[in-house]
């Protein structure tokens, strides 16, 4: 007899978690060639999936027995006797062919593409990964999502503005602050100083904008055996050192690296970007000077990070300098004292940067050997 299937071949959902197995519901009813319904009969069904075309290799097949309803319906559940795992649904479309048997062999009733169904199969693969104060999920291959409910519960917001260090007394309440995310999933405040968007805390990632790792030269204390003289781009944090909010350290290369140190729509300021920030917070800085007096303008107010007296501080910009020091010939110094943070300006041995001290009012640029370790501030492009 000949027959015919009309298909729902609606792939209603894929369970791929700890409850429920890999599946995929398949409906269809049978018709005889006259197109009447097959009512209450018994089917041999045989689904086969091919791999990159219709005609390509068979990668999956299952049989089941079906009885037709009184409809000609039947329905079942691909995956039930043959695990649909084995299929590595990542690579190459996927097709499935439906064949029937009424006892005289089986019929092909033709062989249809299969479209999201692979997607969500492959998706029980994908690597999945909640960072450690649980306010990013890490999808795949280094890309994040930021969870801002989570962060929220877990209390690492100060204001309004989501970030995730949260240390008290970093920013200036008066004022709104924006956010931004690097490639860690490392989430900063912001805040706009005239015509520039800034970020309002030293940066904290230990990878490059591709994924690639920044190299660690040291995580203690004593480091003068451990800071060499090197071309390649590196960070430290020493052990007494507060990461949060102070940030990681960073040699001049990692700024300058082509997989880039800031995130995307992100750049390691160069000396010009300095100087239009120091201009806009001093008119009467004419660009050329090495002094500012508006060093006051940018530090975090009161002693919670800074030593006293923590001169001028009153943090009016929001650009929120805190002291993290820096790490000179080996050895780590300054903290407490000292916001050093580098330009993109420089060559192999010499850079440029800027520097605010705990004592005075004022902001200096100022050279340094390429191979110390300062922080870093991203400007958005």
């Amino acid at each position: 007899m000949r027959f015919s299937l009309l298909l729902i071949f609606t792939l209603l959902s894929i369970l791929l978690n700890a409850q429920a197995p890999a599946l995929i519901p398949y409906q269809a009813v049978a018709r005889d060639a006259a197109g009447q319904a097959l009512n209450n009969a018994t089917i041999n069904a045989r689904f086969t999936i091919h791999d990159g075309a219709a005609t390509g290799a068979a990668v999956w097949q299952e049989i089941q027995t079906v009885t037709t309803s009184a409809l000609g319906l039947f329905t079942v559940q691909l995956g039930s006797s043959v695990p649909l795992t084995v299929v590595n649904w990542a690579n190459g479309n996927k097709f499935m062919q439906v064949e029937i048997d009424l006892g005289q062999g089986f019929v092909d009733m033709g062989t249809q593409q299969m479209l999201s169904v692979p997607y969500a199969l492959h998706a029980g693969s994908v690597s999945l990964n909640v960072s450690a104060i649980g306010d990013t999920l890490f999808v795949g291959d280094g890309q994040f999502v930021i969870v801002p409910g989570i962060s929220e519960a877990n209390s690492y917001t100060t204001g309004t503005t989501l970030h995730t260090c949260g240390a008290p007394n970093v920013h200036n309440p008066d004022l709104t602050y924006g956010s931004m995310t690097d490639q860690e999933g490392n989430v900063y405040k912001t805040i706009v100083i005239g015509t520039q968007e800034w970020m309002a805390e030293n940066l904290n990632t230990s990878i490059y904008r591709n994924g690639d790792e920044i190299s660690s030269l040291y995580t203690d204390y004593e480091f003068a055996d451990a800071w060499v003289a090197t071309t390649a781009g590196a960070w430290a944090i020493p052990l007494s050192y507060e990461y949060c909010p102070y940030g990681k350290l960073y040699n001049w290369y990692a700024c300058v690296d082509a997989r880039e140190l800031c995130p995307i729509g992100w750049h390691v300021p160069s000396d010009s970007d300095w100087t239009i920030l120091i201009s806009f917070l001093d008119p009467n800085f004419d660009g050329q000077q090495l002094t500012s007096a508006s060093g006051g303008f940018m530090k975090s107010v009161g002693t919670s990070w800074w030593d006293a007296d923590n001169t001028g501080a009153t943090n009016s910009s929001g650009f929120s300098a805190i002291p993290a020091g820096g790490v000179v010939g080996g050895n780590y110094i300054d903290s407490g004292q000292i916001s050093w943070w580098w330009s993109s300006d420089g060559d192999l041995g010499f850079a440029s940067s800027l520097y605010i001290e705990y004592n005075n009012s004022e902001v200096r640029r100022f050279g340094n050997l390429t191979d110390y370790g300062l922080s870093v501030r991203c400007l958005r492009d």
